[in-house]
């Protein structure tokens, strides 16, 4: 810590001895070891105050026992990559929809022959290819399905 090797701190309290002299140097180290006890009560104050606050214990000894490497992304990637349980789905086979009240809304809005929905806000848009909607999706059901608007040629 700062370079300080056993020898150097020999040297210091060896010229403090000097410099201050027997008699004070008792009084001198008394007042440093009160120093030293309250900068330690401080920290484990504070230590107490932040595990009650986080809800989580800061003890060494707990965070050793802790396997931070299975935090690491690449490892994480990895795993997924290499993961022999996972199958990818078939092209074939679309799970069941789930029809949500803003998919019917957006069906409503979908004409025929319509090749992207637009979803999202206004500074955000998103667009959608219909195709690769699920076929029980109402949105691609009504973009496939939907005769075009009716026009009224007739004159009354």
């Amino acid at each position: 810590m700062f370079g300080l090797t056993l020898e150097k701190l020999f040297l210091i309290a060896v010229l403090a001895g000097i410099v201050i002299g027997p008699q004070r140097l008792a009084v001198h180290a008394h007042h440093l070891a009160g120093a030293v006890r309250s900068l330690r009560d401080f920290i484990d104050k504070t230590r107490s105050d932040a595990e009650r606050d986080m809800g989580i214990s800061l003890h060494p000894h707990e965070w050793e026992s802790l396997d931070l490497r299975r935090y690491d992304p690449r490892r994480i990637v990895s795993d997924a990559l290499h993961d022999a349980t996972a199958v990818p789905p078939s092209p074939t086979a679309t799970p069941a929809t789930i029809v949500t009240d803003e998919m019917i809304d957006q069906a409503r809005h979908v004409r025929f022959g319509q090749k992207y929905l637009i979803t999202g806000t206004a500074a955000h848009p998103r667009r959608i290819l219909i195709e690769a909607l699920a076929h029980d999706d109402p949105r691609r059901i009504a973009a496939e399905t939907r005769d075009s608007p009716p026009t009224d040629n007739t004159v009354q």
